[in-house]
């Protein structure tokens, strides 16, 4: 037994009984709020009663005073709320490790540190430092001796004495000891060794040295970190968002920070560990849901992630394929982007077309004074801006012009023969100049308005604007873009690149709400994505993560995250690469390596060898399936996958299984992981973690084609166990063998 193991116990038993004390208060207070909220709704019922009548205006500033009583009644009930969730997790494990830090010139202090903070109600005294305080970094990145912190007074240097680690469960110390590296592998091994139950869980305890630079990392605007399969990548982009929201909280809010996720899936899949940390969650978005909040009805149908990558998968050789990924590959280029930067130029000095402005014969704005005013008066001014600022400036004058014309036409009226009284010539006055103007209103409309969906159309129609802007050859890409945009389609990879020509043309703004956005799976986003991007967020904060070797779609995504984080701000931006892998096991991560090898480095935690298991029909292949998941269940596996190339394969598999057992498939990128036996696609499964991990090829030509990161992806879900179930002959069976060989 530890020398130290009755103090601490005894340590720990005080510090729940604070957290009992804090956690009655505070049931106390919600109770006190609920009859706060009843007083306030008695008493505006009471005294205010309803607003109508001749006294309902002296009432007004009474009924304000209690609704804004009732608002922070309201806001202060949540937050009292979320303090008792956080209280009631803190008493099962309140810390997970002690330091000792002896400050130069200073004794030497005892630290404890937790998912949260803790003060003694009683004196308050600091009884746990949150993850996320300066001192709790010593944790994380020294070892005893020499060690230092960044706080607000500047740089603390000493002497670490002592680190010592704890495992708390319901409330009960279990074991503890000291060690002299950040995390001493007992407790990461056990973690890792645990089962998943579908839903990310948080890493307080167990950040790495390299992982919590990332999270902490604040000295330049884009941080890109380049990570292996298992590495962290998604735990570092929530916990770094939970230190922002902890290091900068009078600054940012959870809205204002943004995450791009790959699917809706994915966005599920992550969502507890923010508010395991404390924190509220943050706005989570695809590149889709972004365009479609952009764009809404423009369009009858916006191609999905699904759809476009269940296009290229359903297609069984590279010929065949050609034409899309000709058309995907230079819409994602840099030459497209700089297709439409020229053509934003081009509309600017050749399509914009100015006219006479009148009015029967009073010229409201002459040609040449409108094409003045854009091409010199407001010239500094982005083109959307420009044309929005000219409209107002002529309706102006019209309106000037309308209120005239009615004066006039109310002596006309008020001076004919036919009698009015003064209502009807004040009537038809106001009609007569309606009428006379609607021309002139109408055609300052269609001139100053732009229409996005035809003006993107154009630059593929328009032989002369195309080969002006510096258009290829080929006419395969046109006339697949033209066909879908007469269709009112718009396919996923003109996405990016119809908001980045908003965006050039001043009719998209940067969020200025944003202060630090987080892009996971980064590999997967286009160069035109990021220009994109660089118009949309220009001055707050970037991280970039993802990982080359899992670029599932090359011929769209950008694949290098140093590329991205240049085209995002090249003067201010850190890349960092992780290598080593903490999901699956050393056998899993030989295995995949062997289909792509890569930096990868497993960390030392021993499983099954993955098995290959072949059959010479579809439906043998879903037998053998079914022996895998009967064997994962019975050594005591929950978080099992089937992972197949594409939709189709999902669909033939999860026929086969619902006979037999219960059985969940994910269809589309919005639908929700279940517990247990789950059937998904490849290109969705991307970024989750299971247990178990069944990859099953139904055809011989499955992953062939440059598709061995997409393969690669697949096998690297697994955290226990991975087998393989494929049909006699496979091609990338073939592949892996005689690499083996």
């Amino acid at each position: 037994m530890h020398p130290d193991w009755e103090k601490e116990v005894e340590r720990l038993e005080y510090v729940k009984q604070v957290i009992l004390d804090v956690l009655n208060v505070k049931i106390s207070k919600s109770a006190e709020y609920s009859k706060e909220m009843r007083a306030i709704n008695k008493e505006m019922w009471e005294e205010t009663g309803a607003l109508n009548g001749q006294n309902s205006i002296l009432k007004i500033p009474s009924f304000l005073q209690d609704i804004n009583f009732l608002k922070r009644n309201i806001a202060d009930s949540a937050r009292n709320e979320k303090e008792i969730k956080m209280l009631e997790r803190q008493l099962v494990s309140p810390y997970f490790c002690r330091i000792d830090f002896k400050e130069d010139g200073e004794c030497a202090e005892s630290f404890y540190i937790g998912i949260y903070g803790l003060r003694d109600i009683n004196n308050d005294e600091i009884l746990i430092y949150d993850w996320r305080a300066p001192i709790s970094n010593i944790f994380y990145d020294f070892e005893p001796g020499p060690a230092s912190y960044e706080c607000p007074a500047g740089l603390i240097e000493g002497e670490l004495l002592l680190k010592r680690q704890y495992r708390i469960d319901r409330g009960t110390l279990l074991w503890m000891f000291d060690t002299n590296v950040a995390i001493e592998d007992k407790i990461l091994q056990d973690i890792l060794a645990g089962s998943t139950d579908g839903r990310m869980k948080t890493i307080v305890s167990t950040i790495q040295r390299e992982q919590n630079r990332a999270i902490r990392y604040g000295s330049k605007r884009v941080l890109a970190v380049q990570g292996a399969a298992g590495s962290g990548k998604t735990s570092i982009a929530l916990h770094r968002a939970a230190y922002l929201l902890y290091r900068d909280r009078k600054t940012i809010k959870a809205e204002n920070i943004r995450l791009y996720t790959p699917s809706g899936i994915f966005a599920e899949y992550i969502s507890d560990v923010l508010p395991e940390l404390g924190e509220d969650d943050i706005p989570c978005n695809t590149l889709t849901g972004l365009v479609q909040s952009t764009l809404g009805d423009l369009f009858k149908k916006y191609e999905t992630y699904t759809e476009m990558m269940e296009w290229q998968l359903s297609q069984k050789s590279i010929d065949e394929k050609s034409d899309q990924l000709e058309s995907m590959g230079f819409k994602a280029s840099e030459m497209f982007a700089a297709m439409l930067k020229k053509y934003a130029e081009v509309f600017e000095s050749k399509i914009i077309h100015f006219e006479d402005i009148a009015i029967g014969d009073a010229i409201i704005a002459s040609r040449d004074e409108l094409a003045d005013l854009f091409y010199n008066s407001f010239s500094y001014m982005p083109v959307a801006k420009r044309l929005s600022r000219i409209e107002t400036y002529v309706m102006t004058r019209i309106n000037e012009y309308m209120k005239q014309r009615k004066k006039e036409k109310i002596d006309e009226f008020a001076n004919s023969e036919e009698y009015m009284d003064e209502s009807e010539i004040k009537a038809r006055s106001r009609i007569a100049v309606k009428r006379e103007s609607e021309t002139a209103i109408e055609k300052v409309k269609n001139m100053i308005s732009i229409d996005i969906v035809r003006l993107y159309q154009r630059l593929f129609k328009d032989d002369e604007i195309w080969r002006l802007c510096g258009g290829p050859s080929s006419e395969k890409i046109r006339k697949r873009t033209v066909e879908a945009l007469d269709n009112a389609i718009l396919l996923y990879e003109d996405q990016s690149p119809i908001l980045y020509l908003m965006a050039l043309l001043g009719m998209l703004d940067a969020d200025k709400d944003a202060k630090h956005v987080m892009i996971d799976e980064a590999q997967d986003y286009s160069y035109i994505t990021y220009k994109l991007f660089s118009r949309l967020y220009p001055n707050c904060g970037i991280t970039l993560l993802g990982d080359a070797s899992q670029n599932i779609n090359p011929a769209f995504g950008i694949g290098n995250l140093k590329l991205a984080g240049e085209l995002l701000d090249p003067d201010s931006l850190e890349y960092t690469e992780l290598s080593k892998c903490y999901r699956s096991t050393i056998e899993i991560m030989e295995f995949a390596s062997q289909i792509l090898p890569t930096k990868a480095i497993p960390y030392g935690r021993h499983g099954k060898k993955p098995e290959v298991m072949t059959s010479s029909t579809v439906d043998g292949v879903c037998g053998l399936v079914t022996d895998c998941i009967g064997n994962a269940k019975k050594d005591g596996y929950s978080s099992i996958a089937i992972i197949c190339r594409n939709l189709g394969s999902c669909q033939r598999v999860y026929r086969h299984l619902k006979t037999i057992m219960p059985v969940h498939i994910i269809e589309n990128e919005n639908d929700q992981i279940e517990k247990g036996v789950v059937v998904i696609p490849s290109y969705l499964a991307k970024g989750l973690e299971f247990d178990v991990a069944v990859a099953v090829i139904l055809s011989e030509d499955e992953y062939l084609h440059e598709e061995n990161q997409l393969f690669y992806t697949v096998c690297t879900r697994a955290l226990h166990r991975l087998d393989i179930c494929s049909i006699d002959g496979a091609g990338i069976l073939k592949k892996i063998e005689s690499k083996h060989d």
